[in-house]
């Protein structure tokens, strides 16, 4: 999986959060009209609290470089096995990635069985 290290200023307040987290980048696929993971994830300073496109994100100012690439790339779908591209960046999509939880909690729920 790809990471690209970002760092985004131009966010606008109501839709932030104020720290560093890593995003997936997920696109609209135009040929099942599924949303597909692309395997790349970026680290972004005060990027969106849940799923947000990246155009909607932006709110229409330019994008970064390693964003506006995204628009250029292909991407496989997964049902169809066809390359796709997806030009329309409020179809390109950042998805915070959660934490995972930690083995502990099982750990100690077997412990009292």
């Amino acid at each position: 999986m790809g990471q690209l290290k970002l760092d985004v200023e131009e966010a606008r307040p109501s839709t932030v959060r104020n720290s560093t987290a890593q995003y997936g980048i997920f696109v609209s696929c135009n040929k099942c009209a599924g949303v597909h993971e692309t395997g790349i994830s970026i680290t972004m300073e005060d990027g969106p609290f849940d799923k947000q496109s990246i155009g909607d994100f932006y709110g229409g100012k330019s994008l970064p470089k390693t964003l506006a690439t995204l628009s250029q790339e292909s991407f496989p779908c997964p049902l169809t096995g066809r390359q796709f591209i997806q030009k329309d960046a409020r179809q390109i999509f950042l998805i915070p990635i959660k934490a995972r939880p930690t083995s502990d909690a099982r750990r100690n729920k077997k412990g009292h069985e």
